[in-house]
């Protein structure tokens, strides 16, 4: 998941993280809250009728 995020250089949904990272969406989203808690991510919350999160690599990793 990690490395997805990194080679995107991008903000990714839980779903572009699940499909670059080859597991279900569920999944991919306990794993980035995780990583979210661990300070790892930094979360970009969506706008007004885009409300999906999308999460970028923190200065960390």
């Amino acid at each position: 998941m990690l490395g997805a995020l990194r080679r995107a250089g991008r903000p990714l949904s839980a779903q572009e993280v699940a499909d670059r990272s080859g597991l279900g969406r569920s999944a991919a989203q306990r794993h980035l809250k995780q990583l979210e808690r661990d300070s790892r991510l930094s979360p970009r919350y969506g706008d007004t009728g885009c409300p999906e999160h999308r999460y970028l690599l923190s200065s960390r990793d």
